[in-house]
This record gives structure tokens, sequence and C-alpha cells, in this order.
């Protein structure tokens, strides 16, 4: 028979990690208005990141919500989706050659992040390079792992690498450029509320049955195409009220932040260290990038900077959204290059293990 202890495991484990996650919203919050208090950019997002990071490496027991991130995005893509109206679509379409094209300056650049990488942390070919990859940081840890790469560095150095850029870009966004002018004519929710829940409802479902074929970002691409059908067939108008926007960037600053292992980093200080130096190197590279898209483009500069930056697609969207940029734009640009990316990941890593091998005997 069972003893008193096993029977009560259950239910404590459940009421400390409900006190967990309760925390960490606390913490989150404070975060946000502490942030707002003080006008940082975007301080939704980057307040919850930055207080429950750093009180997540300090040692506090905290907790995400779970699927709270997945629904956040949720919430984005069909904000963003319900802007793809036909002019919208007819001007991202033409801006396609430069999609590729800045993804593949991007690959490249992430090869020689790997090298770098590969230099200053000692790490082996397989995992300097998927650590460095410009996509999703649950596909490349998985990758990895499938590969027998380090999964827990490639893991450690695209947390570092999103979390620095979606940080330190919305500082730039409002160093280097101004307020974008996209402001959304305000439609009553009331009238539209049953629709937006409906809408959410088919987002959410259809997002959970895709995930068995490993799209990446399904939870935010999977809701932006329903949103772009329902907006590109003329129904609507619609828009995702601001108040749950806010209330994603909490949920989703909150997981970021809760990413954040002391004993992780701890480990693994040499690959941290090395970390900061190559998202240095790849943030660099994305605003060369940006400052000769923007002179082809007449794109601004900031919209072009979100748009190729190596960080989550959700977190970009919303900087440009927070800032009234272009977010379909952005969220265009940000889905070609993981898409590519993610369809051309070992062929690309077959290049970079070629090339590394020859450096490595030419050094020799």
């Amino acid at each position: 028979m069972p003893d008193s202890g096993t029977l009560g495991g259950g239910p404590r484990v459940f009421d400390r990690t409900l006190v967990r996650m309760g925390l960490a919203l606390l913490i989150g919050i404070a975060g946000a208005v502490a942030a707002r208090s003080i006008s940082m950019p975007l301080p939704y997002l980057l307040g919850p990141l930055l207080a429950c990071g750093s009180a997540s490496i300090m040692g506090a027991p905290l907790a995400a919500l779970p699927y709270g991130r997945e629904l956040g995005q949720v919430a984005v893509g069909l904000a963003i989706g319900l802007r793809f109206v036909p002019v919208v679509v007819i001007t991202i379409v033409k801006l396609l050659p430069f999609m590729l094209l800045a993804t593949i300056l991007m690959i490249i650049a992430t090869m020689i992040a790997a090298l770098i990488l590969r230099k200053l942390a000692g790490t082996d070919r397989k995992t300097a390079f998927f650590a460095t990859a410009a996509a999703g940081l649950a596909e490349m840890a998985v990758v990895a792992h499938q590969k027998n790469a380090d999964s827990d560095t490639v893991a450690v150095v695209h947390l570092i690498r999103v979390t620095s850029i979606v940080t330190i870009v919305p500082f730039l966004v409002t160093i280097f450029g101004e307020d974008g002018g996209i402001h959304l004519a305000p439609i009553p929710f009331r009238g539209e509320a049953i629709p937006l829940i409906a809408l959410f409802v088919v987002g959410a479902a259809g997002a959970f049955l895709v995930r068995r074929f490993k799209l990446p970002n399904s939870w935010l691409l999977v809701p932006a195409a329903i949103g772009a059908l329902v907006s590109g067939f003329g129904f609507g108008p619609f828009a995702v009220p601001s108040v749950v926007l806010t209330v994603a960037q909490v949920v989703i600053g909150v997981w970021l932040g809760c990413r954040f292992r002391r004993s992780l980093l701890g480990r693994l200080w040499r690959v941290t260290s090395s970390a900061l130096v190559t998202t240095a190197f790849l943030l660099a590279v994305a605003m060369a990038i940006a400052l000769a898209l923007s002179a082809v483009t007449g794109l601004s500069f900031v919209t072009s900077l979100l748009a190729v930056a190596p960080a989550g697609v959700t977190e970009m969207a919303l900087t440009a959204t927070g800032m009234h940029l272009d977010a379909t734009t952005v969220t265009a640009f940000q889905i070609t290059r993981i898409a590519v990316v993610m369809t051309t990941i070992l062929f690309t890593f077959r290049i970079f293990e070629t090339f590394s091998r020859r450096l490595d005997a030419s050094s020799d």
C-alpha cells in the first residue's frame, strides 16, 4: 500500500508549480510596470524578460505558464495576419528577391559566427553550426540532438542571441529611427468579440494540430495564415485589441526570462561569453544588411533592421507593432529566412563542414 508521502506528492508538486508560476507572473508584471515608468522601449516585453531573467539567474524558483508563450504567439499571429490585405501582399511579393538575398547573406554570416564560436568556446563543428544557425531555439536544439551535437550548448547560445537582440534592437530602433507612423484605425471590440474569439480558437486549434508536421513557429504562422485569409477575402475589418497584445507580450517576456538557469549558464560560462561575442558580430552584420536594404528598397532603416535581425519572429513582429512600423513586412522577411534555413539546414551544414575542415587543414 502506498505511503501517505507518495499519495500527497502529486498535489504538493502541483501546488509548488502554481506558486512558481504565480511568482513569475508577479515579477513579470512588476518588471513591465517598472519598464513602463522609465519609458523603456517595448516595456511589456522587455520588462518581464529582464525582471524574470535576473530573478531566475539569482536562483528564484520561477516557472512559465504552460502554453502561455504559444497562446501569446496565436494572438500576435492573428494581429499580423489580419493586416495582410491584398495591397500589402502585392508589396511583399515584390520584396521577395530581397528577402532571399538577405537570407543568404545572413546564412553566410552565421557560418562565420560558427567558426568564431568554435574557436572561442572550443565546441565541435556540429554544435557550433547549429548553435549559430538563424532559426528557432527549439527547432535547432532538436536538430542538434538528432545529429549528436551538444543540445545544451545550442540552447544556451540561441537563448543568449535571441534575448540580447530582443533587448538591444528596440533601443536601436528608438535611437536611429522614430515612430513609424502606422496607426491602425480603432475597431470597436464589442461588436467583433465573437468573431475574434472564434478566430483565436480556430488559430490555436489549427496550430496545435499542425505540430505533428514539425512546422517551425506553427503557433505564430498558422493563426497568421488564418488571419490573412480572412482579411484577404474581405471579411471584417477585424483587429486584435491592444490589451490582448499587451498580455501576450508580458507572457512571452516571462517565458523568455524563465529560460535562464544559473546552473546551466555557470556550467557553460565559456560558451556564454562566446555567445555574446557571436551575437555582437551577427547584430553588426544585420545592421550592415539593413543599411543596404534600406538604400535599395526604400524601407526605413529600422524596419529593415527588424526584418533581417536573427531573432524570434514573434519578438521582432511585436517590436515593429510597438514602434508603429511595418510589422507585415518584418514578419514576411523573418518567415522567409526561417523557412529557407530550416529547409536547407543539412545542406548548409555540409558546406560549413567542408569549409571548416579545409580551414583546419590549412592552419596545421
